[in-house]
């Protein structure tokens, strides 16, 4: 069982290219009574966060698109499962009719405790902890190929100027990169007592910093979800989604 909130809303945009995804359920909104809240009666379900690249062709409907393939996956719990499940959603978009379009994508597929993340592009998945917010996710972008090399610190690349640039995710802008063997990054790992999974597109991590997302949650993330939400929409300018997500 799985006790969910989430939020969506189009920022300064014109319009909204995120899509949130939560086991089945497809929403795509300007802007949300925010929070919404969902309980799921099963043990295991699938959520994720889809952000349609802006300045590309079709960012809205890339990111709906990604989300609803999602829909028809149904794969093996596990890191191999679920990138064949990535790599078939790319093959379908690569012939949808879509032209020099793309969407990250960042989620977590649940089985009880157990969870398997993914993301391709700059979308995220955080464990919030008592202690911490930590960083489970990978971005593929210009600034974290830095942090990667050791140039700037996972800090700075907070506040530089081309944290923008989205090197990988999925459409056919992308495929040049699937054809040569770039991969979603995955990862196992599991919730524990008081913990959650926070996926958020950048309209959130651009925003605010992870220590400030983990002191405006604690101590208790689902009591404190609007305050987050209230912070963010002071600060907001681009598209954001978030869902937060326990077992229960």
């Amino acid at each position: 069982m799985y006790q969910i909130l989430f939020c969506m809303d189009k920022g300064l945009r014109d319009y909204q290219q995120d899509c949130i995804y939560i086991d089945g359920d497809v929403f795509q909104k300007d802007r949300m009574d925010c929070p919404k809240s969902k309980k799921i009666n099963k043990s295991s379900a699938v959520f994720a966060v889809c952000d349609g690249l802006g300045g590309l062709s079709e960012g809205e409907k890339a990111s709906e698109f990604v989300c609803r393939m999602l829909k028809r996956c149904d794969s093996p719990f596990s890191k191999d499962g679920i990138y064949r499940s990535l790599f078939k959603i790319q093959k379908r978009f690569e012939s949808s009719g879509f032209v020099w379009s793309g969407t990250t994508i960042a989620g977590v597929c649940m089985n009880g405790s157990d969870g398997i993340i993914f993301n391709a592009g700059d979308s995220r998945v955080y464990k919030y902890t008592p202690e911490k917010l930590i960083y489970l996710s990978h971005d593929h972008s210009y600034v974290q190929s830095l942090v990667d090399r050791g140039i700037i610190s996972y800090q700075e690349a907070f506040h530089h100027p081309e944290r923008y640039i989205v090197e990988f995710g999925i459409g056919d802008v992308f495929s040049p990169d699937w054809k040569e063997g770039k991969k979603p990054y995955i990862m196992e790992d599991r919730l524990g007592e008081e913990e959650a999974y926070l996926i958020c597109s950048d309209g959130l991590s651009d925003y605010i910093p992870d220590s400030q997302i983990h002191y405006l949650l604690y101590p208790d993330p689902f009591k404190n979800f609007k305050r987050l939400i209230d912070e963010l929409n002071k600060v907001k300018s681009d598209n954001y989604s978030v869902i937060l997500v326990k077992t229960c």
